[in-house]
């Protein structure tokens, strides 16, 4: 196990470290981001056997995590490079499969503040494909504080 980071932005830049290195749990997720008109960000998840359940269908938990990672990266547009955002509120409503892929999700920001950004994020079965889920996310922005 690695030494534990001692402030924020120490835990920050080693993250963005270990993804760019591609060590994350995440960098083996083949996704991409699309154009879509009046989105705020549109990612599209190839779709697996690694990726879905029994059924065939994009497993239920990779659905809130590809919701997690659009809204995310919304909330982080336009903050400094000392500081993040973290979920602090994820609803999910699965409204049917995504089977014939990729699963495509579109977002949007609600709200943006200083301390918080609230986004949605629909998953749709295909670019054209029916909706999936429909996602509503919450961010707090850390922000490093000085040292005392």
């Amino acid at each position: 196990m690695s030494e534990q980071p001692s402030t924020v932005a120490e835990a920050i830049e080693r993250h963005k470290q270990v993804l760019a290195e591609g060590r994350h749990v995440l960098s083996g997720l083949r996704m991409r981001q699309v154009e879509v008109d009046g989105a705020d960000l549109a990612v599209e998840l190839d779709l697996d056997e690694t990726v879905t359940n029994p059924t065939g269908a994009l497993q239920g938990g990779l659905v809130a995590t590809l919701a997690d990672i659009v809204g995310g990266r919304m909330a982080m547009v336009g903050l400094d490079e000392h500081s993040i955002v973290v979920t602090s509120d994820l609803t999910v409503h699965y409204l049917g499969p995504v089977r014939r892929g990729p699963a495509h999700a579109v977002g949007h920001v609600l709200r943006r503040g200083r301390r918080a950004v609230v986004t949605r994020v629909d998953i749709h079965d295909g670019r054209d494909g029916p909706l999936a889920a429909a996602c509503q996310l919450a961010f707090t922005v850390v922000r490093p504080t000085a040292p005392s």
